[in-house]
């Protein structure tokens, strides 16, 4: 049977996510650990301003969203990010990208367990419980380990079940994340804020300057909250009706975001006083934002607005929050680690892994593979957590998993900038049920955008007190991504040309970072910050470069008429 048709196991995949379905699933992945640690690890590197960075991350994110919601409504296949780099740009290109989505999605699951794990450990803190230690500056304990693992297995087991099981807990799950977060802002805008206005100017409103502003956006979990958008587009292939429902699902997840974590930033801002045990920053003096953050972590580091509404006060909303530490992380969580097989799914289709990975379970309908391979990599990274190897420039396991998650995820962004010019040109009568206006603008800063975060978001993995190697590592393991292509079999001799642009994308990206301020400082970031300005004119180079290096027209009309007899075949 061919892989075009059906999954290798002949079962397919079921039409049956509604829009709210659909918008519920990019929400729970974006209402996850990023509510519970995000405003503390921005305000700590940006002071009060770190409010712009949700503002600005949230544009920057709705830019890259719009580009994906024409491209993912037009070809709706499950793992779609893997696909679209094929259908314009050939097999190298696609390997590289595939790889770098598998890695992003793939730690999803591991960081909102340890999210959970931290969360666990500032409420038994706060309670006085001291004969259960589950987390240690910012690591896992053995006994946190076990709870991770735990709630990695029960949703492992949730998503093994089928679509219909994880439709019903996203539903729940993300009810509760909604209005959960939303009262609050509600009851700290009423109860704290007019108490600590202050806090918007101490010392001033942006302490640290305001390049801060924009390097947050990678590296304290902005853009890692806004990622969730994309959940829509991975899971298309079991929409009911794609065309109509994917781009409202996609911009309404995005707007929503933008609107609560902005507003999450502001009561946390206003929301504490500072050296004080009841809110958790006893030695942290006033305006000093960097030491919320900063080894010795103060308890409001662990778990901020739980911390927040009990020094306010507000018991019962403390402990509401409480069980919303483990039910916000826990449902993205989840969702990832749906998403996350899909992808497998669609990279195996593609002929960049296995066929196993094509396989859908004849009883549950799911990509039971993918999801196998996501537990076993949560409990290789749940691991290195444990035994204190993940570590970025922010602080402890969370922080370097959001790094790494950012990184990668842009990074494989970047395809639905090109392949959207591509598709226009070479296919302008493809069904397009939502058609972005001006849509070479928009393409090329969304490739822009994309380009900035993939360089902050590595020079976080280098910057004290990360691993100095960190953001080169990483950066080499998504090069790696290649060794796929000499597995797939089938190959064009234009892959090569068509794919080079991604090569040297991650090389430049790397050579930046070491020249810059995070790495030998050779190029200087005052009074304007050169190696920004240097990344924006040579991604608009890349831009060009790469829409200018598509594979020829016939083949991109070839594959994209396969992806759409795909779209009708895959599922039922």
């Amino acid at each position: 049977m061919s892989r075009q048709n059906a999954t290798s196991s002949g079962v397919k995949l079921k039409r049956e996510l509604r829009l709210i379905d659909l918008y519920f699933a990019g929400l729970t992945a974006v209402i996850g650990s990023g509510w519970i640690f995000g405003s503390l690890e921005t305000a700590s590197v940006a002071g009060p301003a770190a409010i712009l960075s949700w503002l600005f991350g949230g544009i920057f994110i709705l830019i890259i969203a719009l580009v994906w919601a024409e491209v993912g409504t037009s070809i709706p296949v499950a793992g779609g990010a893997v696909r679209y780099a094929k259908y314009s740009h050939g097999g190298l290109a696609a390997s590289i990208i595939s790889w770098s989505v598998i890695l992003t999605y793939i730690a999803v699951p591991a960081a909102e367990a340890v999210a959970v794990v931290e969360v666990l450990q500032g409420a038994l803190s706060l309670y006085g419980i001291t004969s259960v230690t589950l987390c240690s500056s910012g690591f896992p304990t053995a006994e946190g380990l076990g709870v991770a693992l735990a709630l990695s297995a029960l949703f492992f087991f949730i998503n093994y079940i089928g679509i219909s099981a994880l439709r019903a807990s996203n539903f729940a799950i993300t009810s509760w994340k909604l209005i959960i977060p939303s009262l609050t802002v509600i009851a700290i805008l009423i109860v704290g804020v007019p108490r600590f206005a202050s806090n918007f100017t101490t010392p001033s409103f942006a302490p640290y300057g305001f390049l801060p502003v924009f390097s947050a956006i990678p590296a304290t979990g902005v853009a890692f909250a806004y990622l969730g958008f994309r959940q829509p587009i991975e899971m298309a292939a079991e929409a009911k009706m794609p065309g109509r429902d994917i781009w409202r699902a996609i911009l309404a997840v995005v707007g929503t975001s933008i609107i609560l974590y902005t507003m999450l930033q502001v009561v946390f801002i206003g929301g504490f006083t500072w050296n004080s045990s009841a809110f958790g920053t006893t030695g942290v003096s006033p305006g000093n934002w960097s030491a919320l953050s900063t080894s010795p972590y103060p308890p409001i580091y662990s778990f901020p607005f739980f911390y927040e509404v009990a020094g306010l006060g507000l018991g019962v909303l403390a402990i509401v929050l409480a069980i919303d530490g483990v039910v916000s992380p826990s449902g993205t969580l989840s969702q990832y680690m749906a998403s996350t097989a899909r992808v497998l799914y669609g990279t195996s289709k593609e002929g960049f892994l296995s066929d196993k990975f094509f396989e859908v379970h004849g009883k549950y309908r799911v990509p039971v593979w993918g999801l196998i391979a996501t537990m076993i990599v949560t409990i290789v990274l749940l691991v290195m957590a444990f035994a204190g190897t993940l570590v970025s420039s922010v602080g402890g396991a969370w922080s370097a998993l959001v790094s790494i998650i950012t990184t990668t995820g842009v990074f494989s962004y970047i395809i639905g900038s090109v392949f959207l010019p591509v598709s226009r040109k070479y296919a302008p009568d493809l069904p397009r049920p939502f058609k972005l206006p001006a849509y070479q603008a928009f393409s090329l800063a969304a490739f822009v955008i994309s380009a900035l975060l993939v360089y902050w978001g590595a020079g976080a993995l280098i910057a004290p007190p990360s691993d100095p190697y960190g953001g080169y590592i990483l950066i080499a393991v998504m090069l790696a991504g290649a060794l796929t292509y000499l597995t797939y079999k089938d190959k064009k001799p234009c892959d090569l040309k068509s794919g080079l642009w991604v090569v040297a994308f991650l090389i430049f990206t790397g050579v930046l970072v070491a020249l810059g301020c995070y790495g030998f400082g050779i190029i200087p970031s005052s009074p304007l910050p050169f190696a920004w300005i240097i990344d924006i004119i040579a991604a608009i180079g890349f831009y060009f470069w790469a829409i200018n290096s598509a594979v020829p027209e016939c083949h991109v009309k070839v594959n994209i008429d396969k992806g759409i007899e795909a779209s009708k075949n895959e599922s039922e």
